[in-house]
C-alpha cells in the first residue's frame, strides 16, 4: 500500500517481484479525484505506491488527495503539463512495475489484481494494455453529442455522477475474453492502440523509451507507447477493467489536436527513427483515429479563416493518404467559401467529391 517502505527496483525483466506503484497526474481535477483516489483504494490487490503530481492546480484538488485514506505521495510541480506531471511520477517510482490512472478515470476493483496475475503467467511480457469502457454521465450526454455526434457515442455507459463509480463497478461486464494480440512498433504507426489509463509496464522499460513526450500536445502517451513498442512488443489483453471518461472537458476532445496529431503521425513514418522513410511512404493509409482528426481539422474555424492551415492540411493529407482526401478537402474549401453552393450543388455533384 502507499505510504509502506518503499522497495528497492529488482532487475529489468525479473516476473517475481510484482510490485506497482500507480502514478495519477492532477490539475484542476477536485471534482473527479475522490472517486479515482477511492478506485485505486479498493483494489483487491493493492499497490505498493500511489503518487500523485499536482500540476499547479488552482483548485482544491491538492487538499482532497491529503485528506483521503489511500494515502497517496502528494509531488507539486509548477504548471508544465500532464507530460511533465506524469515523468516526475515516473522518476518517484521505486516499484518493478508503474500504471497511471488519469485524474477522472476509474478501475474496477479487480483490475490490478487480473493484470498482475496475466503478468505472472506471461513473464516475458515487459508491457500490457487491457480493453476499456468508455462512459459517459447522464448530466453530461446531450451537451457531449451536440459537441460532436461520434464523440458522442462514443461512451457504451450513462452513469449518474453522483453514483458513477458504483453503478460501474455494478452494471459493467468486466469480464472479457481473456484474448491477447501483440503490437510492435510498425504497428503502432497506423495509431494509438489503447488509453493512457490502460497500460502497465516495467518502469526501467519506460525510462529507455525516453518517458512521456512534452512537445506532443494530448499525445505524449503515444509517442512513449510508439518507442516502448520498438523496445518490447506491447499485448492488448482483453480485460475490459478501465473505465474511461468521455466528457466535454476532455483534452483530447478538442480540435486543436489535429494539426499536432497529423504532424506527428508524419515525423514517426518519414523521421527515419522508427521505420526507414521509404518504408514509411509505402505503408497502408492512416488509421480511423488519424481520420477522425483530420475530418474535425477540416470543420474547424482555423481550416475555414486561415488560408495556410488549409495548405498544412494539403501537405499531411498527401503524405499519409493516397489520393491526398481530395474529396473531403474540396468540400470543406467550398463550405468555407460559399456555403450556399452545397445546398445548390448537391443533386449534381460529381463522383470525384464524394472520394473520401
Amino acid at each position: 500500500m502507499a505510504g509502506e517502505e518503499r522497495v528497492k527496483e529488482s532487475h529489468l525483466g525479473d516476473p517475481v517481484d510484482q510490485s506497482v506503484a500507480v502514478v495519477v497526474p492532477l490539475h484542476n481535477g477536485a471534482a473527479f479525484i475522490a472517486d479515482t483516489l477511492t478506485s485505486i483504494q479498493n483494489q483487491t490487490f493493492p499497490p505498493r505506491e500511489v503518487i500523485v503530481v499536482d500540476d499547479g492546480s488552482s483548485d482544491r484538488g491538492r487538499e482532497i488527495v491529503r485528506e483521503h485514506p489511500v494515502g497517496a505521495l502528494l509531488v507539486e510541480q509548477a504548471p508544465l503539463g500532464v507530460a511533465v506531471a506524469r515523468n516526475h511520477g515516473l522518476a518517484e517510482v521505486r516499484s518493478t512495475w508503474v500504471t497511471f490512472l488519469d485524474q477522472d478515470d476509474l478501475w474496477h476493483p479487480s483490475r490490478l489484481e487480473r493484470l498482475t496475475g496475466w503478468l505472472a503467467r506471461h513473464p516475458e511480457e515487459r508491457i500490457a494494455a487491457t480493453t476499456e469502457v468508455a462512459f459517459s454521465t447522464v448530466e453530461e450526454a446531450d451537451r457531449l453529442a451536440a459537441a460532436d455526434p461520434l464523440v458522442g457515442s462514443w461512451a457504451s455507459q450513462l452513469v449518474p455522477e453522483a453514483t458513477a463509480y458504483h453503478d460501474l463497478c455494478d452494471q459493467v461486464d468486466t469480464r472479457g475474453s481473456g484474448g491477447c494480440e501483440h503490437f510492435d512498433h510498425r504497428a503502432m504507426l497506423s495509431g494509438p492502440v489503447t488509453v493512457t489509463t490502460s497500460f502497465i509496464a516495467e518502469a526501467q522499460l519506460l525510462r529507455l523509451a525516453g518517458g512521456f513526450a512534452p512537445h506532443a500536445f494530448a499525445m505524449d502517451d503515444y509517442w512513449l507507447l510508439v518507442n516502448a513498442a520498438r523496445l518490447h512488443p506491447i499485448a492488448k489483453v482483453d480485460q475490459p477493467t478501465v473505465f474511461y471518461r468521455v466528457h466535454v472537458g476532455a483534452t483530447s476532445r478538442s480540435t486543436r489536436l489535429a494539426l499536432p496529431f497529423l504532424s506527428s503521425a508524419v515525423a514517426l513514418r518519414l523521421g527515419g527513427g522508427l521505420v526507414p522513410a521509404q518504408e514509411g511512404l509505402a505503408r497502408a493509409p492512416a488509421g480511423p483515429l488519424h481520420e477522425h482528426l483530420f475530418d474535425e481539422l477540416l470543420r474547424s474555424d482555423e481550416y475555414r479563416s486561415d488560408a495556410r492551415v488549409r495548405a498544412a492540411a494539403r501537405h499531411l493529407a498527401a503524405l499519409l493518404w493516397p489520393g491526398g482526401r481530395v474529396g473531403a478537402r474540396v468540400r470543406a474549401t467550398v463550405k468555407a467559401r460559399a456555403p450556399w453552393v452545397g445546398t445548390f450543388a448537391r443533386p449534381f455533384r460529381r463522383p470525384f467529391l464524394r472520394e473520401g
